[in-house]
């Protein structure tokens, strides 16, 4: 049985409000007796990528349909009637299948991008939009995919195993019983400030990072979220991680202490105080969680909290930080 319950949330960034945008991410949930699955999509606001709402829209879609496939296709591997260690597939094949969906993903949100551009053409107006060298490129019927670029983040875990991957920005971080925390999917050194990879690009599978992991070789996270750069993008860029982790840590915490559904409506609150006193962009969380796991590990997460107290109360004066710190929002240890 999966112990796993799953969340994901999504809120308009003050900026795009502002100025009339409607919301480029979309993120998406789903867990049942097989699995919890999560993703969360960040559709470029630039001008030359005017349907990139869309495109986050297909890339959520594709993602969540395919990965939902491929753990009903596997299922019948790790069933009772085949636990035998040598019927089992191995962590090289299990690895392999992962990359070989998401090139599988990559194919059906090109395939969706075409069917929705052979039903809506580009209109002048959106044209108008874009730089000239891409409104000659869209006008020759190239490159019409960049008009609906995005990144591309998400993960599942199953009663055996768990696997995630990353196309651009934004950030996947596993939380373990002992407080420890990583972003087991490698880091995109071409992500940048504004400057990210993306679906629609080109090498897009060549630089799709993935990780993959068997439970009886590595015990599985406690907890795992993901996130759009809305949330990561309001901490120093040199200390990114030293402060995603004490966040997450302590919603873990907000989740053993006030329940799952409580911690869900909090979270929605916090978001919105990141996509208005923060960087201003809309803003995506999502993850899935082992309730019962957690509060095993509550107490090591205190003292490891504690223990990184001073060092985030150095954020200078002011900051978003220290204002998400005093905030009613979620509770910090």
């Amino acid at each position: 049985m999966n112990a796993y319950k799953s969340f994901a949330v999504t809120v308009t960034g003050g900026s795009h409000i502002k100025h009339g945008k409607g919301c480029e991410d979309f993120s998406f949930k789903h867990e049942d007796s097989g699995a919890s699955i999560v993703v969360v999509a960040d559709g470029h606001g630039e001008d030359n990528c005017f349907r990139s709402a869309r495109g986050a829209a297909l890339a959520v879609a594709c993602a969540a349909k395919a990965m939902q496939e491929f753990v009903e296709l596997y299922k019948s591997n790790f069933s009772s009637g085949r636990l035998r260690k040598k019927m089992l597939p191995s962590h090289d094949d299990l690895d392999k299948a992962v990359r070989d969906l998401v090139k599988h993903i990559i194919a059906l949100w090109q395939a969706k991008v075409e069917e929705n551009y052979a039903a809506r053409p580009f209109t002048t107006e959106e044209l108008e939009k874009a730089d000239d060298k891409h409104r000659k490129k869209f006008e020759a019927g190239n490159g019409l995919n960049r008009a609906y670029g995005t990144t591309l983040l998400a993960a599942a875990i199953t009663p055996h195993y768990w696997f995630g991957f990353h196309i651009g920005d934004g950030r996947l971080t596993a939380l373990y019983p002992d407080g420890t925390c990583d972003q087991p999917v490698p880091w995109d050194e071409k992500c940048y400030l504004n400057v990210t990879t993306s679906i629609c690009d080109d090498d897009a599978f060549d630089r799709t990072r993935c990780y993959f992991s068997l439970h009886e070789e590595k015990p599985p996270p406690v907890a795992v979220f993901l996130c759009s750069d809305g949330i990561d993008d309001n901490y120093p860029v040199d200390e990114n991680e030293k402060y995603l982790y004490k966040l997450y840590r302590t919603i873990a915490l907000t989740f053993s202490e006030d329940g799952f559904e409580s911690t869900c409506k909090q979270l929605k609150d916090l978001l919105n105080s990141f996509a208005t006193k923060g960087k201003g962009d809309d803003t995506s969380i999502a993850g899935f969680i082992n309730m019962e796991t957690l509060k095993k590990a509550v107490p090591a997460w205190k003292k490891q909290i504690i223990k990184e107290e001073l060092s985030v109360e150095k954020a200078p004066a002011g900051s978003f930080i220290n204002d998400v710190k005093k905030g009613p929002l979620i509770r910090l240890w």
